[in-house]
C-alpha cells in the first residue's frame, strides 16, 4: 500500500520536501531576514547608544539592555521599549533647550501667590492674611 502525495500533505515530512513551514518557522525566518537587512543598512558606529563591552556583548546605553550580537541589538532598536525611550529622551532634550527641567513650572515661585486651605473642608480659607 502506497500513500499518495495528498495523504502526506500537512503531516510533516523531510526537510526540503516542499511542505509549508509552520508559523513559528516563518516568524523565525522573517526575523532573520530583517536582522540581516538591518545589519547591511545601519551603521552601528554612528549609533550614540551602541556600546560593545569588555565581555564581547553589546549594550544599549539608552535602555540599559545587554545583547549577545549585533543582530539582536538591531532588533531591539526597532522595538517598542527602545522607541519609547527615544521619544522620552527627545522630550527631555526639548525641555532642556527651553531652559526648563521636565518637573519645573514656567512661573517664578517668588511671584506666585500663596494660598491657604482650610484643612477640614479642603477649600480656601476666608482669612485675609496668608497662613
Amino acid at each position: 500500500m502506497g500513500f499518495s502525495d495528498a495523504d502526506m500533505m500537512g503531516r510533516g515530512g523531510k526537510t526540503g520536501s516542499g511542505r509549508q513551514a509552520s508559523e513559528s518557522q516563518e516568524n523565525q525566518m522573517r526575523r532573520e531576514r530583517l536582522r540581516k537587512l538591518a545589519l547591511e543598512t545601519v551603521d552601528l558606529n554612528k549609533d550614540p547608544y551602541f556600546m560593545r563591552n569588555h565581555l564581547g556583548t553589546y549594550e544599549c546605553k539608552l535602555c540599559l539592555t545587554i545583547h549577545t550580537n549585533e543582530g539582536n541589538y538591531l532588533a531591539h532598536t526597532q522595538g517598542k521599549r527602545h522607541q519609547q525611550n527615544i521619544a522620552r529622551r527627545l522630550a527631555k532634550d526639548a525641555f532642556e533647550q527651553q531652559g526648563l527641567h521636565p518637573g519645573a513650572s514656567k512661573t517664578d515661585p517668588k511671584t506666585q501667590k500663596k494660598s491657604c486651605k482650610d484643612w477640614t473642608s479642603g477649600l480656601p480659607c476666608d482669612k485675609a492674611e496668608v497662613c
